[in-house]
């Protein structure tokens, strides 16, 4: 192997740790509500974490460098073009808002509208649109596609090839695919490798010859889900 096909290949894997760093973050009440019967599920309805008047509030907080919030607008401009979404900055600290930062390891974000001041953090290996995008349609309520409760008819989940402690990231939770299928190419899908122990996949695709993992940019898919929520 070459000197830059080394130094290539422990950049991706760089990439990919940084990206496992819990980076869906439920708060108690969400779990209770993906824990629960369909009808407590219907009368608590997820739409309450969909942001008000589809707009996103955010701030810029510490570590983000005027580099790193161009990379941002650029992903939020992307976002906004192909949806009805918008992205307001606030200097207000009592408004709820989403606080953009780069002080903490790894790629991660709260979910959905809480009505109070919530993160998006951006660590090392971050900066590049799709991971950016990832994190923001977390904050826009959106959930991992391997979560999804009809999963186990599209990929395989191997969890003796799970890391120790987080197997939680491949819990089903029973949310809604708004009757648009079970989606390879999502953004919001876990690579082949995610969180994996010994360098073997802990997903496994079912359908031949599809890849998932992407982090270039957001599925056709992706666009219909949040039009469907937000739209």
């Amino acid at each position: 192997m070459s000197s830059f096909s080394y130094i290539l290949l422990a950049f991706m894997w760089s990439c990919l740790n940084s990206m496992q760093a819990n980076e869906m973050r439920l708060t108690t009440a969400q779990l209770k509500y993906f824990n629960s019967n369909a009808l407590h599920r219907n009368a608590l309805t997820w739409s309450g974490y969909y942001w008000p008047n589809s707009t996103l509030v955010y701030s810029v907080g510490k570590g983000m460098a005027f580099a790193d919030y161009l990379l941002v607008m650029n992903a939020m401009a992307d976002i906004s073009a192909r949806t009805c979404i918008k992205f307001r900055r606030t200097h207000n600290l009592k408004e709820p808002q989403v606080n953009l930062q780069r002080t903490d390891d790894g790629c991660w974000s709260d979910i959905g509208y809480l009505g109070e001041w919530q993160t998006l953090n951006l660590g090392k290996g971050c900066m590049q649109r799709g991971i950016i995008q990832h994190e923001l349609l977390h904050s826009l309520a959106l959930l991992h596609m391997q979560n999804d409760p009809r999963r186990d008819r599209y990929v395989r989940i191997n969890l003796a090839n799970i890391e120790e402690g987080e197997q939680h990231n491949f819990q089903i939770y029973h949310s809604d695919d708004f009757q648009l299928g079970y989606d390879y190419a999502s953004l919001m899908h876990y690579g082949a490798y995610a969180f994996s122990k010994n360098e073997k996949p802990t997903i496994v695709p079912l359908k031949r010859g599809v890849k998932i993992g992407q982090r270039i940019g957001l599925s056709a898919k992706d666009v219909q889900k949040l039009r469907i929520m937000y739209c």
